[in-house]
């Protein structure tokens, strides 16, 4: 009886912390972020890429992707959710996972379905 307590108490105690921490994860994407590098590899000087969060509850909310080259600017805007650890953006249908290896105030990095990391700083 004490180890199915024990079992259970675990169970819903690795439930609330993984929630916690998507909440926390949500919280701190809130915002604009300017994409600093993908794969290691740096934005050439003429262009750039903002990803702007824009959360909705407590794991969820929507927001833009864009990409500036050579003056010109283009924006896809996307819904995203948090689970788990991963944040999975929804761009005209097509989804896109990213496991979240680091989330502070000042970076966020992440890593996506092909294994490129990406690191992101606030704007």
């Amino acid at each position: 009886m004490k180890k199915g307590l024990l079992v259970l108490l675990v169970a819903v105690l690795a439930v609330v912390s993984s929630c916690s921490k998507d909440a926390k994860i949500n919280r701190r994407l809130d915002g604009e972020w300017t994409v600093v590098s993908i794969g290691g590899v740096a934005p050439e000087a003429t262009e750039s890429y903002v990803m702007k969060f824009i959360k909705e509850d407590k794991l969820s909310g929507n927001g833009t992707f864009t990409y500036t080259f050579m003056s010109q600017s283009f924006t896809d805007a996307f819904t995203y959710s948090v689970l788990d650890q991963k944040i999975t953006l929804v761009i005209d249908g097509t989804a896109e996972m990213f496991s979240v290896t680091k989330y502070e105030k000042d970076r966020m990095e992440m890593i996506d379905t092909d294994g490129d990391l990406w690191v992101l700083d606030p704007k």
